[in-house]
């Protein structure tokens, strides 16, 4: 599938203060368990450690759909739901141009 027309999310996620590393762990291992996405980057804010960003990018939409209505989505969303001070940001994005291009 052309990267282009990969589903892709940029999340932002505030844990409640101190609970950033936990957040931080959950949603590192939910990616790597996933296997629906094949590039992804969490990124920590420098003023804020309890600030998480990701930017998640699917293999397909069916990928997508497929994790979302998982077993693993529910359980870690309620995890994670648990850690935040706000509600989280999801916006939905398609990606347009990456380095490496190839994710190996």
């Amino acid at each position: 599938m052309d990267l282009r027309d990969q589903p892709a999310y940029i999340i932002k996620m505030r844990a409640k203060p101190g609970l950033g590393d936990k957040l931080f762990e959950l949603a590192t291992v939910g990616m790597e368990k996933s296997g629906a996405s094949d590039r992804f980057i969490i990124a920590r804010e420098d003023d804020d450690p309890d600030v998480l960003w990701n930017m998640e990018v699917f293999r397909s939409h069916e990928a997508k759909d497929a994790y979302e209505n998982s077993p693993l989505a529910d359980e870690l969303r309620d995890e994670i739901i648990g850690l935040l001070a706000e509600p989280p940001m999801r916006i939905a994005v398609h990606p347009y141009a990456v380095l490496p291009a190839d994710p190996t």
